[in-house]
């Protein structure tokens, strides 16, 4: 498993420049593009923490998107409901997403594979029936509007750096967590559950909190989302979220760290652009993400990694 690739003077260089780049796209190529590529990053963000469930926790959630939908509501609700100043409602979203993922957590973990994975999709139907159905809290399927301004009042550009910077220490984050004894523990249960037991782990424990820390990602991804948009509906919590999040994890390939940040820039670019060209953007993107996935199964990062092989940058052993 391409567990973190390590991280040598070159490709620090190549991601600051990469950091740059973002950066100089969003100041130079008009408020259109930063909309776009704010979307892009806070998915990024969101499909980065189903990664981390999937890649290392050997963990497929149909459900991930609950967690978002409950950081955005966390965040909306405690502004629109409670008066909660917003400086303080953003780190509500991702607490309130930790506790659903606690609690939804705890269910799931007791079963494996594809069970697993439909009492995951059972829960995020839960939470989007209540979000959908509970008219005096949530606004039900008219969700929450007006609450805020947009973005903090920040102009496009300020807050797609905002994003920026809070994606960047995200992913920072996450990396430790991989490295760290934590990480190992993950990638133990993830691999051969059984035998991480034999050698005195509890695999649903390690598998709940890797749980937890994916729903507190996802979480921090709703709350930017709900603060990008100004706005809380239910289809946060639904059903296609989770779906984008795994085409974007699979776009970018499984098993490596990478994986859900490379997803997000194709699938938001590639439908920025298709929708440009022709108002049949659903079948072309459909067509695309197929010939992505058969002649890549192993995803667009597996490109990268021949590459660097190639020019004598991969892992010495």
């Amino acid at each position: 498993m391409n567990v973190l690739p390590k991280m040598t003077p070159l490709r620090w260089g190549i991601a600051g420049a990469l950091i740059v780049l973002l950066e100089l796209v969003n100041r130079l190529a008009g408020v259109g593009m930063s909309l776009v590529l704010t979307e892009m990053l806070i998915l990024a963000l969101f499909a980065s923490s189903l990664n981390l469930l999937m890649s290392y926790g050997h963990m497929v959630s149909f459900g991930h998107a609950a967690y978002f939908g409950l950081g955005a509501y966390g965040f909306t609700l405690a502004v629109a409901r409670f008066d909660v100043p917003v400086e303080l409602a953003v780190f509500i979203g991702p607490i309130v997403a930790g506790l659903g993922g606690l609690v939804f957590g705890a269910l799931c973990v007791r079963l494996t594979e594809i069970y697993f994975a439909m009492l995951t999709l059972a829960c995020a139907q839960i939470t989007f029936t209540v979000l959908f159905q509970w008219y005096d809290f949530t606004g039900g399927d008219t969700g929450i509007t007006g609450f805020m301004n947009p973005r903090f009042g920040l102009t496009e550009q300020n807050f797609m750096t905002l994003v920026l910077v809070v994606l960047v220490l995200c992913l920072f984050a996450m990396a430790w967590i991989v490295k760290s004894p934590l990480g190992l523990s993950i990638r133990s249960v993830g691999q051969d559950r059984w035998r991480a037991e034999a050698l005195g782990l509890a695999p649903r424990r390690v598998q709940l909190t890797v749980f937890v820390i994916a729903s507190v990602f996802a979480g921090i991804a709703g709350t930017l989302f709900a603060v990008f948009q100004g706005s809380a509906f239910p289809d946060y919590a639904g059903l296609g979220f989770t779906l984008d999040a795994l085409i974007m994890v699979v776009l970018g390939g499984l098993n490596s760290f990478w994986g859900g940040l490379v997803g997000a820039v194709i699938l938001v670019q590639l439908e920025h652009w298709v929708l440009m060209v022709t108002s049949h953007w659903e079948l072309m993107l459909g067509l695309a993400v197929l010939v992505l996935v058969l002649v890549l199964p192993q995803g667009v990062v597996s490109v990268a990694g021949r590459l660097s092989n190639m020019l004598g940058l991969g892992r010495k052993k």
